[in-house]
Parts: structure tokens; C-alpha cells; sequence
């Protein structure tokens, strides 16, 4: 008898972990982008920077052009991460009720 009710969630738990796992290792990935594109965005600064002390203001307005591009490539990733803490909050709710 018992074992009927607990089946039907273990059943769901195997893709449910997998699904977990997966949402997990892009978030990590996105982070590590994220940490790359910061770095990127540093150099930027640094190069416009000095060539605007340098009276270059042409090649300081294309090292900004691009930490733009960077800030933009950022926006998209705080986004991705959001929709994924999402999703892992709606399995959470979803499987509330099927503990292990």
C-alpha cells in the first residue's frame, strides 16, 4: 500500500535531479563567463584610460564601445541566471511534496 504512494515520486525524482543538475552546471558556467566578461571590462577601462591621457580619444571612445559590449553581454547573463534560479525554484515548489 505504501509503497504506491511513494512511487509516483520516485519516479520523477531521477529526471527531476538530472533536470537540477543540468540547471546547476549552466548556472556555474554563466558565472565563469560573468567573472570573464568583469576582467574584460577592467582591461577596457585601464586601455581607455590611458588613451585618453594620452590625447587618443578616438581609440579611448573604441575601448568604451566595447566595455559597452561587455556591459550588454553582462545584462544578458544576469538575465540567464535569473530565469534559471527561476525554474530550479518552481521545481523546488513542484516536488515539494516528494522528500527523499
Amino acid at each position: 500500500m505504501f509503497w504506491k504512494f511513494f512511487s509516483a515520486c520516485t519516479g520523477e525524482s531521477g529526471s527531476r535531479s538530472s533536470t537540477s543538475r543540468e540547471l546547476q552546471k549552466t548556472f556555474e558556467m554563466l558565472e565563469k563567463k560573468e567573472a570573464t566578461l568583469q576582467q574584460k571590462i577592467l582591461v577596457e577601462v585601464e586601455r581607455a584610460k590611458e588613451f585618453t591621457k594620452a590625447n587618443k580619444k578616438q581609440a579611448a571612445l573604441q575601448f568604451m564601445k566595447r566595455k559597452r559590449y561587455y556591459e550588454a553581454q553582462m545584462e544578458q547573463i544576469w538575465d540567464l541566471k535569473l530565469q534559471i534560479h527561476e525554474e530550479q525554484q518552481k521545481q523546488s515548489q513542484k516536488h515539494g511534496g516528494c522528500h527523499r
